[in-house]
């Protein structure tokens, strides 16, 4: 779920969400917008804040493609064929 979803969903304003993440609004703006990449202390903080719901993969863009997540974490497995 990206900031802007998480954000509509559950009607918090960016100064809601960074007064849970001990950050700025305006660090939370530039993240939501790609302006700027979180640092790992405001990516935990995201994570911690959203339950969950906005991920590292989320705040980088890193999404799973062909049933694999490109970062190799809690990558399902492939299907196999059988011969």
């Amino acid at each position: 779920m990206t900031l802007t979803q998480y954000l509509a969903t559950n009607q918090l304003t960016l100064n809601d969400l960074a007064k849970q993440c001990g950050t700025s609004a305006s660090t939370i703006l530039r993240v939501k917008d790609g302006t700027v990449a979180p640092s790992k202390r405001v990516a935990r903080a995201l994570w911690d804040a959203t339950g969950g719901q906005v991920s590292p993969n989320d705040l980088y863009g890193l999404h799973h493609a062909a049933g694999h997540c490109v970062c190799g974490h809690n990558a399902p497995e492939a299907p196999t064929t059988q011969q």
